[in-house]
């Protein structure tokens, strides 16, 4: 008995071992485990850091978020992509695509698909020095840019990095490890003169410094200088005599039988741009069948050759639209034609405010502005008694409402054209800087998500509600051998009561709006070499 009782107690405990042993093997096998993997949602990849950067405007408005927060730039072997960080399960993952897609398809966008988190890498820049002061900066980048290589030469910058700081940036677009090479490299260049680079993460900063000096939105550089010319506003005489001029050497005046309206409308239009009539006709109706417009909304859209100082496209130019925050520019000549006469002062604090109104359309700001004017009433007759011969009715009846709820203050499409040939010709006070206020970095519906190519400056500012929808401002491409071509363009869609799905509706809109900006470049392109 006691050989039996033995046995079995050695077994139990062999039998114990046992477990625990099997027990480690699966809490080791567990923990050797590869950790399931995560995905984010990758909605573009392409070898044009260009155009990835423009598709990334179009998802960040269809979509409706930030596209610095919310939508990363990085890289996958050669090309560039744009991915939504999730860091979700694949189910995850899965279904926001569903959502997303069904937003991107109808505005004629590609699919989103997963990507797992560890497939792509962040991408970098080369950075050389920091300061405060733009002229010792420039002196320095001057330096660099004698020194680096061609290829490096056309993507060096001096970017503005906070309030009081600039830095020289080389914008190579590459991996962590990439962008060390090249530092490592840059730094063997400029070694004598002792110039330390390193990397950082890439970004969309403001541009204020570049020798190529052919910045796009995110730009201004400081050195750039504005084309003046001697032509004032034309009269009713004026018009007569140049009606009859055109006519004798060739040109002739159009009527266009506006199918929106039933009304004609003319304006003078050169014989190689006489077929865009039917051009936008085709354009219109395509724009209807894509269901971007729709047939019940009330749409503007005008385009104007500041080199040949020649009408392109108007269609409903003289009839009144909600002008929406595209009134802010206006109230900006107001405040400083007023400031020119010495009444009122563009002190920090007024530019600061400035800057709030013109660039992020903050409406207190412009409240402010009113207010300083005395009033909407008082801000509108300051207008009419300035500069009634150029713009025929724009009215401001009204402070902006809380909410951004503003739909008494209008404008003609036309008084927003006259408006930008005035600042374009300086012939309004203070047009250099309503200049640089429109150029500051910022959404706009005529360059981004668009096919007007990187380099274009623009001027502009958008006016949006839950009746309108609607941008205007002017493009400047280069010629293939450097010349400045500008042209000014407003694009606006307006409809009578909120649309059932507001978001959509603001995408199919601004998405019009866009593809009429394209295909005014495709006509500037024609009639000028641009590349």
């Amino acid at each position: 008995m006691i050989g039996i009782k033995n046995g079995y107690t050695t077994v139990k405990r062999a039998s114990a071992l046992y477990s625990l042993i099997l027990l480690l093997f699966f809490k080791a096998t567990i923990a050797g485990a590869a950790p399931s993997p995560r995905y984010d949602l990758a909605y573009i990849w392409d070898s044009d850091v260009t155009r990835v950067l423009n598709y990334r405007e179009k998802v960040a408005d269809i979509l409706n978020v930030d596209r610095d927060d919310q939508l990363k730039l990085v890289g996958h072997g050669k090309e560039y992509g744009v991915i939504g960080a999730l860091n979700g399960t694949l189910a995850q993952t899965e279904a926001t695509a569903v959502k997303h897609n069904a937003k991107l398809g109808r505005a004629g966008l590609q699919q989103a698909h997963p990507a797992q988190t560890n497939s792509y890498f962040n991408l970098y820049n080369v950075s050389y020095t920091r300061g405060p002061n733009l002229e010792v900066l420039k002196n320095l980048y001057s330096q660099i840019y004698a020194t680096l290589p061609e290829p490096a030469k056309d993507n060096l910058y001096i970017e503005k990095i906070d309030s009081q700081n600039f830095m020289i940036v080389y914008r190579c677009w590459q991996s962590k490890a990439s962008a060390l090479k090249i530092a490592r490299q840059h730094g063997t260049l400029l070694g004598k003169k002792k110039f330390s680079p390193a990397v950082l993460s890439a970004d969309i900063r403001l541009v204020v410094y570049s020798k190529s000096d052919r910045p796009g939105k995110t730009s201004f550089p400081s050195s750039w200088q504005i084309p003046r010319t001697d032509a004032s506003s034309p009269t009713s005489q004026d018009i007569a005599k140049i009606r009859r001029a055109v006519r004798k050497i060739g040109l002739h005046e159009e009527r266009i039988d506006n199918k929106e309206t039933g009304r004609e409308q003319s304006t003078l239009i050169s014989p190689g741009t006489a077929g865009l009539t039917k051009k936008m006709d085709v354009f219109l109706q395509e724009q209807k069948t894509k269901g971007t417009l729709r047939q019940q909304e009330r749409t503007a859209w005008l385009a104007y050759d500041l080199t040949n100082d020649t009408y392109l496209v108007s269609i409903n130019s003289q009839r009144l639209f909600q002008a929406a925050s595209m009134i802010k520019p206006f109230v900006a000549l107001a405040f400083f034609q007023q400031v020119d006469k010495g009444n009122l002062s563009y002190n920090p604090k007024s530019r600061q405010m400035m800057e709030e109104m013109i660039q992020k359309s903050n409406n207190q700001a412009t409240n402010w502005f009113i207010r300083q004017l005395g009033g909407p009433t008082r801000c509108e007759a300051l207008l009419k008694k300035e500069y009634g011969h150029l713009f025929k009715q724009v009215k401001i009846k009204e402070y902006i409402p809380a909410g951004g709820r503003t739909y008494l203050n209008s404008a003609l499409p036309s008084d927003y054209i006259q408006f930008l040939k005035a600042l374009w010709n300086e012939q309004l006070p203070y047009s250099k800087e309503m200049l640089r206020l429109m150029a500051l970095p910022g959404r706009d519906r005529i360059f981004y998500g668009t096919e007007v190519p990187n380099g274009t400056l623009v001027y502009n500012k958008t006016g949006t509600t839950a009746h309108l929808c609607g941008d205007m401002g002017i493009l400047v491409p280069q010629t293939k051998d450097g010349r400045k071509v500008p042209y000014a363009i407003v694009g606006i869609v307006e409809r009578s009561s909120t649309p059932a799905d507001y978001k959509q509706w603001m995408v199919s809109s601004g998405g019009a709006i866009r593809n009429f900006s394209t295909f005014v470049y495709e006509e500037m392109k024609r009639k000028h070499d641009l590349p």
